[in-house]
């Protein structure tokens, strides 16, 4: 196979079918923002460009990933800041610091409850009201 085809599944019937180079003039400005914004998804240019262009055909289901991937970033992050403030809390424990400590989860849990309050205050925009 030539080093500038590449092979992928096409349709349902599972064939692969070679992807073909083309060319596709662009500005150095676009350029730089369509790869910075491929980039900031994980995705080559061709990747973003080819899943937009389907995308606005309508045969792909889009780059929004209907929050599956928001929904794994989201646990990672949680994961991420429960480590680093489980070990923060041991350092200020060692240290001396647990008054600082308890007033850090004081003042944390009094803002989650004005939060959890004004959360049950609005309407339920789901249902639409």
């Amino acid at each position: 196979m030539n080093r500038n085809m590449v092979r992928r599944p096409v349709g349902e019937d599972g064939k692969w079918g070679k992807l073909t180079p083309r060319t596709i003039r662009f500005h150095d400005r676009d350029w730089d923002r369509i790869e910075t914004y491929a980039v900031m998804r994980g995705m080559t240019v061709t990747e973003l460009i080819r899943a937009t262009v389907l995308t606005a055909l309508g045969e792909e289901p889009g780059l929004t990933d209907s929050g599956g991937r928001l929904a794994r970033q989201i646990e990672q992050i949680f994961r991420y800041t429960h480590i680093i403030a489980t070990a923060l809390r041991d350092d200020m424990l060692k240290n001396g610091r647990g008054d600082e400590l308890e007033e850090l989860v004081r003042s944390a849990r009094e803002l989650q409850r004005e939060l959890n309050k004004r959360a049950a205050a609005r309407p339920d925009q789901a249902s639409g009201e």
